[in-house]
């Protein structure tokens, strides 16, 4: 059982039958009985609510994040023509606050971009080996894994940074399709 690697002990529970025992683990008791984990059905409504949050996430809450810079360029580019100004407004300046040390800013947005998906994959992947094919988890992470490390190495480069994050896209929307 996963959880036996975790300190727990098990005492008896004069409610449960005795094939039944708690198993206590830090604040957290469990029930369990010969056949503990919970079945696929029994757990239909956790990844239903794990897909809502993620996808709250993923198809609200990133898109309003890229909404708002492109909004506000746009803003600031008519703002300046009304002023009749020679002002040039820069998308990466306003999106990243710090653009001037391309450096600096190519590390930053490697762990932002990194650390802003693991929500989705870590969750994903999990559901996926869990109910329907752990015999690919492995692979699935590798091709991640993979196209995330060169993120740094392609960010300089513009477009081509789509290169390291659009496999991530495509194993979010197989993941999410599979579950």
């Amino acid at each position: 059982h996963p959880i036996s690697s975790f300190k727990s002990f098990e005492r008896a529970d004069p409610k449960l039958s005795s094939t039944q025992s708690t198993k206590s683990v830090g604040a957290f008791t469990m029930s369990s009985s010969p056949s503990s984990f919970p079945s696929p059905d029994e757990l239909k409504g956790a990844v239903q609510g794990t897909l809502l949050y993620l996808g709250l996430y993923l198809f609200i809450l990133i898109p309003f994040q890229s909404f708002s810079k492109f909004y506000l360029v746009a803003q600031k580019k008519a703002e300046a023509r009304s002023k009749g100004g020679n002002e040039k407004v820069s998308f990466r300046a306003l999106k990243y606050y710090n653009s001037r040390d391309l450096l600096a800013l190519a590390g930053d947005r490697t762990v932002g971009n990194f650390i802003e998906f693991a929500i989705l994959f870590l969750p994903l992947m999990w559901m996926h080996a869990l109910f329907v094919d752990p015999s690919i988890s492995f692979w699935i992470c590798l091709v991640y894994t993979a196209s995330r490390s060169y993120y740094p190495i392609t960010y300089f480069h513009g477009p081509l940074v789509a290169l390291s994050t659009a496999p991530g896209y495509l194993i979010y929307g197989y993941l999410f399709y599979e579950l």
